[in-house]
């Protein structure tokens, strides 16, 4: 069975990503057929890139570096829960990616974006562009929360609505199958 990151893109005090990885972490609990863990930048506190050596080498110095590796490299596939800052990536979304290469390779990634008027597809058109550096199948569909704020309950929690459901469903199937199929993709390719 794959196991599947949902990572929370964004480290910002009182952000929205959390929510919207819980919520999707949810639907992701019925499935039968993979496992999904949350994880969440916040949680591993890494510094701007400070490894001395390129990350294709492997050859990682840091505690926090092998830390990350270590969990990253637990898992067949990926969705990132990603906010849109100044029409793109979060950086510390970036630095995150960033520090690890063979981690993340020849494993499939999708997009869970949230925003104002475009809800984060800037953002998932520059993760697009490092998935295809880093030899991620890019998973099509995609979340697309436009205006967050307005699906917001009362409290502040996330309130997702028929398309983002629709779309949670679509994406969630295809992580899922991809994940699967690229297990022997990867041992053939990874030595």
């Amino acid at each position: 069975m794959s196991k599947i990151a949902i990572i929370v893109g964004s480290v910002r005090p009182n952000r929205f990503g959390p929510q919207v990885a819980q919520w999707i972490s949810g639907l992701a609990a019925d499935r039968a057929n993979a496992d999904f863990e949350l994880v969440d930048l916040a949680d591993f506190k890494l510094p701007l890139l400070d490894e001395p050596q390129l990350p294709m080498m492997g050859n990682y110095q840091n505690a926090h570096t092998k830390k990350w590796a270590k969990k990253i490299s637990e898992f067949d596939g990926y969705i990132f829960v990603t906010p849109e800052y100044n029409h793109g990536i979060s950086g510390s979304l970036k630095n995150a990616i960033d520090f690890l290469y063979a981690e993340w390779i020849h494993k499939p990634v999708a997009y869970v974006s949230y925003g104002a008027g475009v809800g984060g597809s800037r953002a998932v058109e520059q993760l697009r562009q490092i998935a295809a550096q880093l030899k991620q199948y890019d998973v099509l569909e995609q979340v697309v929360i436009l205006n967050s704020w307005t699906h917001q309950d009362e409290d502040g929690k996330f309130v997702p609505n028929e398309d983002h459901e629709k779309q949670a469903e679509a994406l969630l199937k295809e992580t899922i199958f991809w994940s699967e199929e690229f297990k022997s993709i990867r041992k053939k390719l990874v030595k």
